[in-house]
């Protein structure tokens, strides 16, 4: 717009944050001499403080030059620079610089070349006005960058994991992302504008212990792991903040479920050594007992301290084995060869095999439906989770009482019913019992131990052979387990 109409040169210089300048625009009437114009200010960057660029940063002021060839020494870093100035032939100039709310943005260089009439102070004027609008230009598209960097931020932490809220001075909601509101239970439109400590239970007592970084130069505090209640639950929330000038903003994680996950560990440690233990010092004592030859024992004894060792040494094996099933379920190594199977007789032979080992006042019986049609299930995993349902079932009968399998057709599947008359689950725990180290009794209250990896095993094989498995108990007394499988 400017070349020819009002110079026959110009140059747009804008400061970068180190101070040095950047040539962004260059223009000459000769278009050979345009690209002349770019090479000068790339080599020679107006960086001399006797510039006239330099000079109209500086001062804020332009620079008239009426005669700018006698500038050229004030302008060039050395002969070669000076030559080339001279080539350009500018005969005037006027320099105005870039600014907008006292912040120097950069500068405009225009000059005259023959055969155009030299510039005088009308031409200045001009050229502020020029500069000024240009200014403006420039400061809206900052700022109008910004804003969409704000907007784009903002709508980015709509998509994250994390949850994230800020908070003004006076402790007020001014944001509420998505995963925030998922893990505390309050939508955004309710949050934003309300109080933090009305929408988070005891704040006042969770934010004095959550670390604050006191600018966001430093970065956020380090993350503190802490409980809060939503709605009545526990949560426990990995949270840090840091401080600006307008707030505070809070980011955490939710860590329940990996809390939960480390806690259920460490429950399986400490059961399966209390599991382990038990029989091994059974074994040890009973060995100890052999070994002796200051005591007599009769041969009946020496039968019930080996078979005290058999059975023990049974049981250690039933845990090491329920360990490496979870094993490989958990590394997707466990493979089914499903084939048709006599649901029937599988039924009776689990049965069987365990009714040598059950108490004498728990009662094992099989019911099977006539002309039961053969299942489709891989017969070893079948086996495997009928075992730990039976077994399961007598461990919770501490009293005794009836155990009945039962197996019949329910449309295109197979039922196997475990039912029996011991304590009961409570319906609440319906689910849970199916999950990983989870036991209905962890504090041994009742007297039953156990790994809690039976019904999650249970859980893993039926769900790899199609088919489904589920519990029936009021919670008070008895329990029954139901088996689905398809017909083959």
């Amino acid at each position: 717009m400017t070349v020819p109409s009002l110079a026959g040169y110009l140059v747009v210089d804008l400061l970068d944050e180190d101070g040095s300048t950047r040539c962004v625009a260059a223009a000459h009437v000769d278009p050979e001499k345009t690209e002349l114009v770019r090479r000068l200010r790339l080599e020679y960057p107006p960086s001399r403080e006797s510039h006239p660029v330099q000079q109209a940063m500086r001062t804020g002021e332009p620079e008239f030059l009426p005669d700018l060839q006698a500038r050229a020494p004030d302008m060039a870093h050395g002969p070669e620079h000076e030559a080339a100035i001279r080539e350009l032939a500018n005969t005037s100039g006027i320099v105005v610089p870039l600014a907008v709310r006292g912040t120097t943005l950069g500068a405009i260089s225009l000059g005259t070349v023959p055969p155009q009439p030299q510039f005088d102070e009308s031409d200045v004027e001009l050229a502020v006005e020029l500069a000024r609008r240009a200014s403006v230009a420039l400061e809206n598209a900052r700022l109008y960058g910004e804003a969409q960097a704000r907007a784009h931020a903002a709508e980015a932490l709509e998509f994250v994991d994390d949850g994230v809220f800020l908070l003004g001075r006076d402790e007020i909601v001014r944001l509420w992302n998505p995963a925030a509101a998922k893990a505390l239970g309050v939508r955004a439109s309710r949050a934003i504008g309300r109080p933090i400590r009305a929408l988070v239970r005891d704040w006042a007592s969770l934010g004095e212990r959550i670390e604050v970084a006191a600018e966001p130069t430093a970065g956020a505090g380090p993350a503190q792991t802490l409980p809060v209640a939503v709605h009545g639950q526990e949560r426990w929330l990995s949270i840090s903040g840091v401080r600006f000038p307008a707030g505070t903003v809070y980011a955490f994680r939710d860590l329940t479920q990996e809390r939960a996950v480390e806690q259920l560990k460490s429950d399986f440690v400490s059961t399966v050594s209390h599991e382990l233990r038990t029989p091994l010092s059974a074994i040890y004592g009973a060995a100890l007992t052999l070994q002796r030859n200051d005591v007599r024992l009769e041969e009946s004894q020496r039968s019930g301290l080996l078979d005290v060792i058999a059975s023990e040494a049974d049981r250690l094996a039933r845990i090491v084995n329920a360990i490496l099933w979870a094993s490989r379920l958990d590394s997707g190594q466990m493979g089914v060869e499903i084939e048709s199977c006599d649901a029937a007789k599988l039924s009776r032979d689990v049965v069987a095999a365990l009714r040598a080992h059950a108490p004498g006042d728990v009662r094992l019986t099989v019911e099977t439906a006539d002309g039961l049609p053969p299942v489709a299930a891989d017969p070893d995993k079948l086996r495997q989770v009928l075992t730990n349902l039976v077994d399961n079932a007598v461990k919770y009968s501490p009293d005794g009482g009836e155990l009945r399998v039962t197996v019949s057709q329910a449309g295109n599947r197979v039922r196997f019913a475990i039912e029996d008359e011991g304590l009961g689950i409570p319906p609440a725990e319906h689910r849970r019992i199916f999950e990983k180290f989870f036991r209905l009794d962890p504090n041994l209250t009742r007297g039953v131990g156990g790994t809690g990896l039976g019904l999650y095993i249970c859980r893993e094989l039926v769900q790899r052979m199609d088919g489904r498995i589920w519990v029936a108990s009021d919670g008070r007394r008895g329990s029954t387990f139901f088996v689905e499988l398809p017909l083959a």
